[in-house]
């Protein structure tokens, strides 16, 4: 895995009290190799965590010049986009409270101190929230009025709603990725999980509404889920996204940095450990999660947890996390699709599985479309139209090489589950 600042990256990132490890003289990667990274700190969602963490340490004159000067640009947008997600919390917040529908925020604000130190060091691209399948309709009814709209979506479990009158500021460079001006959808989910798509019948309690607690956060009153519930998405999320083939690496900073956080507070991993106690998968999914989390960010998985939820992984499980986790998390899982090994082992029923990899491997939906903030300053409707067809040239190039890759591991993977299981 020959990805060396990558890797200094994370180093740096790592969460473990008890890191002795010598300080990283930043200079020594050349101008190169740092604008090959820029683009994937950024996409990876650690851009800010890496600066706050350099500053920290006041080592940002070890920083090549032009890379601090991208991140200080990067910081200073991202925060006056904060100034606006606040402002669209407090109409969100307002609009739910009068119209007497029962929510929870699962991320941005809601991660803040236990996932996250300051909610301008992360890269908030939407609004999630949780709601009773009930109040679909005066939801939707007031978020209408508000000046959202509905969108088509090709799951079931969430409906998003986008700006009808978003200003999208177009820009050269991934600093567009903080713009302010870039639209937040908002998207109403009904359940922490959806075994639909993915064929892994994970059963949730139904009372997280209930438990739901409220919370403040610079003057803003808000509802979110208790900690035993917050955790359970955080971890529901991110499995998610592995699997998808498309899961940053700033989810498993964030679930380290909770797990550090939390680390002493037995009384808590006992509530959590009761809580997911016999729920089908979900202690594997936790075991996956927090094995991924401690292997990229350091992070130490208290032993009242680790006993509950990666004791409970299969030998196959643990090998996955071994051999292919931190290679394919460096990438964001963007670059292959062995994700497909870890999914088999947590779907039952041969019909399904064959359903699923035909789905992953050949991708018959068109792509989705780049957002607009990847459009240069001024693109005409051909050029956007270009972009729109190097897209998906560049997908359909992902697909074939990354099934290219999973054939031609396939065998092997095979042989070491089977010498596993004869063990």
């Amino acid at each position: 895995m020959r990805q060396p600042l990558r890797q200094a990256i994370l180093g740096e990132l790592n969460v473990s009290p008890s890191d002795l490890r010598a300080p990283v003289i930043w200079r020594n990667f050349g101008r190169n190799e740092w604008e090959r990274n820029l683009e994937w700190l950024d996409l990876s969602g650690l851009a800010l965590y890496f600066r706050h963490k350099v500053q920290t340490a006041n080592a940002q004159d070890s920083i090549p010049n032009v890379v601090r000067a991208r991140l200080d640009r990067s910081y200073i947008e991202n925060r006056a986009r904060l100034a606006m997600i606040a402002e669209e919390l407090r109409m969100l917040c307002h609009l739910f409270r009068d119209a007497g529908i029962d929510y929870a925020l699962l991320k941005g604000i809601a991660l803040v101190p236990d996932y996250c130190p300051d909610a301008s060091l992360r890269a908030q691209y939407d609004h999630d929230v949780l709601i009773q399948p009930t109040w679909l309709e005066h939801a939707n009814a007031a978020l209408q009025k508000a000046g959202y709209r509905k969108k088509k979506s090709r799951e079931d479990y969430h409906t998003i709603y986008v700006p009808t009158a978003a200003e999208v500021e177009t820009s050269r460079g991934a600093v567009g990725l903080y713009s302010s001006r870039l639209a937040r959808p908002v998207e109403l989910h009904v359940r922490l999980w959806e075994p639909a798509e993915e064929k892994i019948g994970i059963r949730l309690p139904e009372d997280l509404l209930r438990r739901a607690v409220r919370r403040h956060w610079h003057g803003l009153e808000y509802s979110g889920l208790n900690a035993e519930d917050s955790l359970t998405f955080q971890v529901l999320h991110a499995f998610r996204h592995i699997l998808r083939n498309w899961c940053r690496l700033s989810i498993f900073l964030e679930i380290a940095q909770f797990l550090s956080n939390r680390r002493c507070d037995t009384s808590f991993w006992h509530r959590f450990a009761d809580r997911i106690s016999g729920q089908l998968w979900l202690p594997e999914v936790c075991g996956v999660v927090f094995r991924m989390a401690a292997s990229l960010f350091g992070a130490v998985i208290p032993e009242v947890i680790e006993k509950r939820t990666t004791s409970a992984l299969t030998p196959a499980m643990r090998l996955w996390v071994e051999k292919y986790g931190k290679t394919s998390a460096l990438s964001n899982f963007h670059n292959d699709k062995y994700s497909l090994f870890l999914h088999r082992e947590f779907v039952s029923a041969s019909s399904d599985w064959f359903d699923i990899r035909r789905k992953r491997l050949f991708q018959f939906r068109r792509p989705h479309r780049p957002p607009p903030i990847v459009y240069p300053r001024g693109s005409s409707r051909m050029g956007r139209l270009w972009m729109e067809s190097l897209h998906v040239v560049r997908r359909l190039k992902f697909h074939i090489t990354a099934g290219l890759r999973y054939a031609c591991a396939f065998p092997r993977w095979r042989f070491h589950r089977w010498e596993l299981r004869s063990r």
